[in-house]
């Protein structure tokens, strides 16, 4: 016998008394080039994120005496015609500056390494924080940070890959922090300053308790992390909570925590739902990570990218246009966003939103082509598509991975 579900069960379902913090839900996005940045505003985000983008510490000063700060300002004068608040990472060391020059990365060589004399990095930070002073909102001195070759961390591979963002210490990028914070304030107090990001795999909440133990917790007025999920949203709820418990471990469960990076491959991943369309996974892995994190009091979302090959809302070969329309379909449910609350019963999810005057319930089915469940709502519900489908109040339907939304009273 199937079993079948009704909203009045739903209902019923405790919720997590935990509402985003600060201003609202704010969304943003990764955008490779300048010139596609006023197609993403129009969409619905309303932040963005600069990171491989070609404005990084590399890139803007590939030699001791040459600065190239044009690209920097293409990505400023797009964001603010657009009105997108700007958070800026700015580190990854140029090889000239680098510890150790020979060292591979994620972007050929020495850019993991700490800079051999912390001054360069000092007068870098001082003259960007200065030339653009009051056009940022917040920097982020440092992408995914890893410590393969510190002691505390001995098993194989716990360090991470060290051919990735950061090789040194975390003594060494409590420094870089503290320069950063330091030289940031100084030239420019209202901006604010990001923790360097932390990933969530390869005990990285280990990793930020070494960072705050060493004293990088005074450094900071956001931490930054991203809460990347593989395939299934749900699966970055317990790794906030593990990053909510080492910030009360040093007494800064006060800081807020923002997902500076999240996202997923869309296309070459789609095989693996072969009832949704691809423009429904975009929707439903785009709403329901927005879900969660808002019900985990993560105020800020950063999605990459808008025009990533691999990652993006475009086929690669074509350029055709397959998610956009999705994407902006989850951003606008967060239209005047005030609160989410979700509980989970097994596979079958449940959030209550406060949302531009509107109470709502989404629900869904959680798991990669977990198996549908047949259900019916006491009220009219609504799911989004190709075609916007309307669940009458009373008729059964085959619950999946798809967000169904129904107006509360």
């Amino acid at each position: 016998m199937k079993q079948r579900l009704t909203l009045a069960w739903v209902l019923a379902l405790a919720v997590w008394d935990v509402a985003a913090a600060g201003d609202g839900m704010t969304l943003g996005i990764h955008v490779h080039e300048p010139v596609h940045i006023e197609a993403a505003a129009r969409t619905g985000y309303s932040a963005i994120r600069l990171w491989d983008t070609g404005t990084d510490w590399a890139s803007l000063k590939p030699q001791p005496d040459l600065w190239r700060l044009d690209r920097v300002e293409a990505y400023l004068a797009a964001s603010e015609k657009t009105h997108l608040k700007v958070l800026w990472t700015i580190g990854n060391t140029p090889r000239w500056a680098s510890a150790r020059p020979n060292e591979k990365c994620a972007y050929e060589l020495g850019c993991a390494a700490e800079p051999a004399n912390i001054e360069d990095w000092r007068r870098y930070v001082r003259t960007v924080a200065t030339t653009f002073r009051g056009r940022i909102e917040c920097y982020e001195p440092w992408n995914e940070v890893s410590f393969p070759t510190d002691p505390a961390f001995k098993q194989p591979g716990v360090g991470g890959d060290p051919a990735q963002f950061f090789t040194g210490s975390v003594d060494a990028m409590v420094t870089l922090a503290r320069v950063a914070y330091e030289e940031i304030k100084r030239a420019d107090p209202q901006a604010c300053v990001l923790s360097p990001s932390f990933h969530s795999s390869g005990n990285w909440a280990e990793k930020l308790d070494r960072f705050l133990a060493a004293g990088g917790g005074r450094y900071l007025d956001v931490v930054s992390q991203h809460f990347y999920f593989g395939e299934e949203p749900e699966k970055a709820v317990p790794i906030i909570r593990a990053m909510r418990q080492v910030l009360a471990k040093h007494g800064l469960d006060h800081k807020p925590i923002w997902n500076t990076e999240i996202g997923f491959p869309f296309e070459a991943k789609a095989s693996q739902w072969p009832s949704l369309s691809l423009e429904d996974l975009v929707y439903a892995l785009t709403l329901r990570t927005y879900l969660l994190n808002a019900s985990e009091g993560v105020p800020r979302v950063y999605w990459y990218a808008w025009d990533n090959k691999g990652m993006g809302f475009f086929k690669p070969e074509t350029n055709l246009d397959f998610g956009s329309a999705a994407a902006s379909a989850a951003v606008h449910l967060f239209d005047g966003f005030e609160a989410a609350n979700c509980e989970s019963n097994g596979r079958l999810w449940q959030c209550r939103v406060s949302s531009g005057g509107r109470r709502l319930k989404v629900v869904w089915v959680a798991g990669k082509n977990a198996k549908p469940i047949p259900i019916a709502f006491d009220r009219d519900a609504t799911r989004w598509g190709r075609i916007r489908e309307s669940l009458p109040a009373g008729r059964q339907i085959v619950l999946d991975g798809r967000p169904v939304i129904i107006e509360d009273e």
